[in-house]
């Protein structure tokens, strides 16, 4: 029998080499320079340590699986669960930075929206504040926060290298105080796609359904999977759970 050539689990190349040991385990080093980890181990003593879990956490954190429910099916403790998303914070983008550098010189026309959620119980409320492409519906950046205007202002500061003609928005008044008259249009007829928006993410994102029992007990990790949702499918960053 032909023993499988030996690959690195985090890019698929062949081209590894010994690595010296640890705790006596065989460790291996990946030659190919675009691999996100240098050193991995063809066998692993414990479930939560083997790359292809720790994508599987994040693939269904994304799918709208909840941590034990993932942790039951992968055999792994939910702590590593909420430790494998939670690495993930400092990943995320609020932006769509393949949206901006595309558009930086178009004058475009974007719709505003605003949708609440809860996490623990209802009465903690979280706004997703976000902004997509009136004419491809392309989502182009959010923020989370309360209703109140500091938040639009975070929304509105990642938007600044683009040049926005028309806002279509709903009656939040934090809209009148932001946008002029001449650049502001309130209207139903013209928020379709950015509403459309909303019942996709609360079909892919179990958290962000109001009446249902799947709900984040911290903020922290209501925005993290949340946000991770957005990101890969909105913002179509694959690679994060690749």
């Amino acid at each position: 029998m032909v023993a499988a050539a030996l690959k690195c689990p985090f890019c698929g190349s062949e081209d590894v080499r010994p690595y010296g040991s640890s705790n006596g385990k065989k460790r291996y080093g990946c030659n190919n320079e675009a691999c996100s980890h240098k050193t991995f181990y063809a066998e692993y003593s414990y479930n939560g340590c083997k790359p292809e879990v720790k994508k599987a956490i994040i693939k269904w954190a994304v799918d709208g699986a909840g941590i034990r429910a993932t942790a039951r099916q992968l055999g792994v403790s939910p702590d590593t669960g909420y430790k494998g998303i939670k690495k993930k914070e400092e990943m995320i983008e609020y932006v769509n930075k393949d949206y901006l550098e595309s558009h930086k010189s178009i004058k475009i026309r974007v719709e505003m929206d605003e949708m609440w959620s809860f996490y623990h119980d209802k009465k903690h409320q979280i706004w997703l504040w976000w902004a997509i492409d009136h004419e491809t519906g392309e989502a182009i950046a959010f923020w989370f926060g309360t209703r109140e205007h500091e938040n639009l202002d975070k929304l509105i500061e990642l938007l600044k290298p683009l040049n926005i003609g028309k806002v279509y928005t709903d009656g939040n008044y934090a809209y009148y105080d932001r946008f002029s008259p001449d650049a502001r249009v309130v209207t139903k007829k013209n928020t379709q796609k950015i509403e459309r928006k909303h019942l996709s993410l609360r079909t892919w994102s179990a958290r962000l359904v109001r009446k249902g029992l799947r709900f984040s007990k911290t903020e922290r990790m209501h925005k993290i999977v949340v946000a991770l949702t957005i990101n890969v499918c909105f913002f179509e960053r694959i690679g994060l759970i690749q």
